[in-house]
């Protein structure tokens, strides 16, 4: 049996209790380096995931193996890799607290409406996404950030939007931060761990707000 467990956002508190019974059972716990420091008391075999790892052979592995995500594995997480090598009903998933769930909470707007889109890794057309929803989140890679978006935003034409860009979100050195299309477009920032939520609506600023 393998599990795949969404440990929420970053930060150990906001794991589910169920997934942190599984993770407890497990006789191998992979996931990424950052993850798996969360558990270093545990008594297991441990697994970084890094390029070139052979995950069929991971996951064929005797016992039970438990697979960390980020977030909600379901939300273009690492679910889709296991499902690859293993049959479905071999897969047991407990969700968790997705970044796009956590930074929507805590700028306390209601998800009804939003869309959310992933640039980790792969291409997607926002500028057709955005012109569609009021409110877009946007998953980010190190080659697809903030300042990305935001050019890609003011090339269209698109600059009545705010973006809100959250970094390390759950951790200690959480920030949020709003933008105009413009600020975000010019910053050279080097921006960590970040969501990115693009909206509509009147702010009463448009200088960054930071959230702690």
């Amino acid at each position: 049996m393998v599990t795949v467990v969404g440990v929420g956002p970053g930060a150990r508190e906001y794991i589910v209790p169920a997934a942190l019974r599984r993770i407890e059972q497990a006789d191998v716990l992979v996931g990424g380096k950052r993850h798996l420091k969360l558990f270093e008391e545990l008594e297991c075999v441990k697994i970084a995931i890094e390029t070139g790892l052979d995950f069929k052979d991971i996951l064929n592995r005797k016992g039970r193996v438990v697979i960390l995500a980020s977030g909600d594995p379901g939300l273009y997480g690492i679910l889709d890799v296991v499902l690859k090598y293993v049959n479905k009903e071999e897969v047991e998933v407990i969700p968790g607290i997705s970044s796009v769930q956590y930074i929507m909470a805590k700028l306390g707007m209601p998800m009804k409406d939003v869309a959310v889109v992933s640039l980790h890794g792969r291409k997607t057309d926002i500028i057709t996404r955005v012109k569609e929803y009021g409110t877009l989140v946007v998953l980010t890679d190190e080659n697809h950030d903030p300042p990305f978006i935001a050019r890609l935003l003011k090339d269209s034409g698109i600059k009545d939007r705010f973006l809100y860009v959250g970094e390390n979100l759950s951790y200690d050195n959480e920030v949020i931060e709003r933008y105009t299309v413009e600020e975000l477009a010019q910053s050279r920032k080097k921006f960590d761990i970040n969501v990115v939520v693009i909206t509509c609506g009147n702010m009463p600023s448009a200088s960054p707000t930071d959230f702690l």
